[in-house]
C-alpha cells in the first residue's frame, strides 16, 4: 500500500439507507477501503431510515437536507431543493484533497460540485432502470459530463447504459469477510425448501411465487420481502396462498434463512425490470444453494445452466414448476449443483473488488 493511499480522503454519497443491496455493497466498500488507509466521510439524505450504513463504525457521517412527502410532485421538487443546497454545502471542499464517490445516480448535485471543483468524481452504478425517462435522461447527462470514471456491477448494466466521456469499469458485487465469517452451519430440513428475497413489488415475481407454491405442495417456499408486517399484509389481504408458503418481513440477518433453505430463485419480469447483479443470489451461492434466475440481466452472469442452477424466465412457469421438482426429488443432481455453486461464489472475491475500485479511485 503507498503512501497517497494513506492520506486519501474519499466522500461518499448516497440518498436512501436501507437494508437493500445498494447500501450493502457501499458500506462493503467502505469497510474495505478504511481497512486500507482512507478516510471516509458519509453523505446520507436527511429522509434515509436505519439501513447498512447507519450501523457503520469509524466513519464520519453527514446528514443532508432531504424531506420526503408521499405526493410524487411534491417529493420529486423536495429532491431537487435538496440537492441544490447539497451541491452549494460541498464548495468547503475547494482546496481540499479529495475524491467524490457517488452511490448511485441520485446524488447529482455531487458530481455537479466535483466537476466544478475539478475533483476526481467515481460514479457506482447498481442499477440505472429510473422512471420517469426524463428523470434517467437528466441524471445520466450529469453522470456523463461530470463523472472522471464509472464503475457497474455487471457486463450487462455497462452494456445497456454506456457512457459517452466517461473512462467505464465492470467489478461485480463480492461479499465482505463478515458474510462468511457469520455464516450458519446448513440445515438438513424436510420437505425441500426453496426461499426468494425481493422486494414488495409484482414486477418481482410474488404472484409467481404464489403460483409455485401451490403447484408443489411437497416443497416448502419462504418470501422474505424487504419491507415492514403492515404493508406486507395489506398487499396480501385479497391473496390466498397455499400452507406451504411463509412470508417474512425485512430482516437484517438472513442467514438463518440461508442455512435452512435448499435453493434460491429469482422471478423478476424481464419486460419491466432486468436485475443487474443479484446480491441476494450471490449470499445464497456461499450457501451452496442452487438458483432458478431470469436469463437476461446481470444477474444471468452468476449462473451456468446445469452447473450451478438454471436460466429460466418467468414467463415460463411451467419449466421452472418441473425443474424446481427434479432438483428437489434427485438428490445426485442436487448435490451437484450445490457444490458447483459453492464454487461459483468463490469467483466473486472481496478482496479482489477493493483492490479494482482502488484502482479506479488513485488511476
Amino acid at each position: 500500500m503507498n503512501n497517497s493511499t494513506v492520506k486519501k480522503q474519499l466522500i461518499c454519497f448516497h440518498i436512501k439507507d436501507d437494508y437493500s443491496g445498494a447500501p450493502l455493497v457501499l458500506s462493503e466498500v467502505i469497510e474495505g477501503l478504511i481497512s486500507r488507509g482512507f478516510n471516509i466521510r458519509l453523505y446520507i439524505a436527511s429522509c434515509s431510515g436505519d439501513g447498512f450504513l447507519s450501523d457503520l463504525k469509524n466513519v464520519d457521517q453527514h446528514r443532508f437536507f432531504a424531506p420526503f412527502h408521499n405526493f410524487r410532485v411534491l417529493s420529486r421538487l423536495l429532491f431537487f431543493i435538496s440537492q441544490f443546497i447539497l451541491f452549494f454545502s460541498l464548495l468547503r471542499y475547494w482546496r481540499k484533497d479529495v475524491v467524490f464517490y457517488i452511490n448511485t445516480m441520485w446524488p447529482f448535485a455531487a458530481g455537479l460540485a466535483g466537476k466544478i471543483m475539478n475533483k476526481k468524481v467515481v460514479y457506482h452504478l447498481h442499477e440505472t432502470s429510473l422512471k420517469p425517462k426524463w428523470l434517467k435522461r437528466f441524471l445520466f447527462r450529469v453522470l456523463d459530463t461530470t463523472a472522471s470514471d464509472v464503475i457497474y456491477v455487471s457486463n450487462y448494466l455497462k452494456k445497456k447504459d454506456p457512457v459517452a466521456q466517461t473512462e467505464p469499469h465492470v467489478v461485480h458485487n463480492a461479499l465482505a469477510p463478515d458474510f462468511t465469517a457469520n455464516m450458519m452451519p446448513n440445515q438438513t430440513i424436510e420437505p425441500f425448501t426453496v426461499i426468494m428475497l425481493c422486494s414488495l413489488n409484482k414486477y418481482k415475481g410474488i404472484h409467481e411465487f404464489v403460483k409455485l407454491a401451490a403447484r408443489l405442495s411437497t416443497v416448502n417456499f419462504e418470501l422474505v420481502v424487504s419491507d415492514t408486517e403492515d404493508k406486507i399484509n395489506s398487499y396480501f389481504k385479497n391473496i390466498r396462498f397455499s400452507e406451504n408458503m411463509t412470508i417474512f418481513p425485512a430482516q437484517k440477518d438472513v442467514h438463518p434463512f440461508y442455512a435452512r433453505a435448499s435453493m434460491v430463485i429469482n422471478l423478476s419480469h424481464p419486460d419491466k425490470w432486468l436485475e443487474t447483479f443479484g446480491l441476494t443470489v450471490l449470499e445464497a451461492m456461499h450457501y451452496g444453494l442452487p438458483a432458478i434466475v431470469p436469463p437476461n440481466g446481470g444477474i444471468s452472469e452468476l449462473v451456468k445452466n446445469d452447473y450451478n442452477g438454471y436460466k429460466i424466465s418467468v414467463k415460463n412457469l411451467e419449466a421452472i414448476t418441473e425443474k424446481i421438482y427434479q432438483i428437489s426429488t434427485d438428490h445426485e443432481c442436487y448435490h451437484r449443483l450445490s457444490k458447483n455453486a459453492k464454487e461459483m461464489a468463490g469467483k466473486f472475491n472481496y478482496s479482489r473488488m477493493i483492490h479494482r475500485i482502488i484502482d479506479v479511485i488513485e488511476d
